[in-house]
Order: structure tokens, then sequence, then C-alpha cells
């Protein structure tokens, strides 16, 4: 008696954690949008006698199956609010699968790309970090909100020629995101 009311119990409390992970529909109106903006934690400094970088990878994802996303705009900010690197006016940096970049900035139903902080921005002070990115997207109709999700990641480095070497650590961290209409 004790153990069926004990796995009467366990599967109560599986359908009950599943009922509350369901996924997202589209139908929702507060999952889809036409524009946003997504912000994120980050850094990219030299320490160690520059024996060691740590720096945010930032990937980018367009969860719907319909609907293009547009990236807009990327700016970073140091840690004082100051502007480190902008597009408006111009193009993105290049992503490093090439998804995106200076004559794309469109990511397509189910793409994503990547963006590396040491590819865009200046080795920081200590005093200049940590960093925010914000990305400001769009899409023709409602879409999914574009996921962006930071990866931090510490590598030994050479100090002389600059290459990567061993993974030394890393952490992924959840963006904000703010649908807007």
């Amino acid at each position: 008696m004790l153990r069926t009311c004990f796995n009467v119990l366990l599967v109560t409390i599986f359908w009950v954690g599943f009922a509350g992970a369901a996924l997202a529909d589209r139908e929702e109106g507060e999952t889809t949008a036409r524009q946003g903006v997504v912000r994120c934690g980050g850094n990219n400094f030299l320490r160690l006698g520059g024996t060691e970088i740590q720096f945010a990878s930032y990937t980018l994802r367009n969860f719907d199956a319909t609907q293009p996303i547009v990236v807009d705009r990327m700016r970073f900010f140091d840690a004082n609010g100051k502007v480190l690197f902008d597009t408006a006016g111009g193009a993105l940096p290049p992503a490093e699968n090439g998804v995106l970049g200076p004559a794309n900035n469109t990511l397509n139903p189910n793409q994503s790309a990547q963006f590396n902080t040491n590819d865009i921005l200046p080795f920081l002070a200590q005093t200049d970090r940590p960093i925010q990115l914000e990305i400001e997207w769009s899409a023709r109709g409602r879409a999914l909100g574009l996921d962006v999700i930071t990866v931090r990641t510490a590598r030994q480095r050479d100090p002389t020629t600059g290459a990567m070497l061993a993974e030394r650590g890393g952490h992924a961290t959840g963006c904000r995101s703010i649908l807007l209409n």
C-alpha cells in the first residue's frame, strides 16, 4: 500500500513538473514580437602577464521556424557606460561561423551565429570591465524573440604570438530579452 501511494505521488510530481516545463507556443502573444532588445554581460581582457585571455562568446539563435530576424544594431558598453563599439550606420562584424557579417545581418529561420569579443574589442583595463552588449533586432512579422547566450571563456595564451591554447574554464549565462511589440 505504501509503495503504491509512493508511486502515485512520483507520477503526480512528474506530470505536474512536465506541465510546468511545457514549451512556449507561437500563438501566445507575449512570446512573439516584431522587434526587441537583448542585453548581455561579458568581458574581454588579458591577465597573468598576457598568458591568459578572458573573453565572451555570444551565440545568437533564431528559434522561429518561419520568420527571419534582422540584427539591426550591436553596441558594446564598458563598465562606465562608454560605448566601445557600435554598428549604427555600419555593418556587423564577421561572425565566427560566417552566418552574419558585413554583407548580411539576417538570421534566417533556425539559423545561429556566434561573435567573440576578442575579435571585436580591445583588451580592457580592470576599471573598464565588465562589459555589456546590446542587440536591437526586428522581424517583418511576429517572431519568437532572438535568443542570445553569453559564454565566458578563459584560455591559455601565448603572449608573443597571441595564439590561444588550452581552455582553462568557461561558463554560459542567458541574456536578458525585452520584446517591444
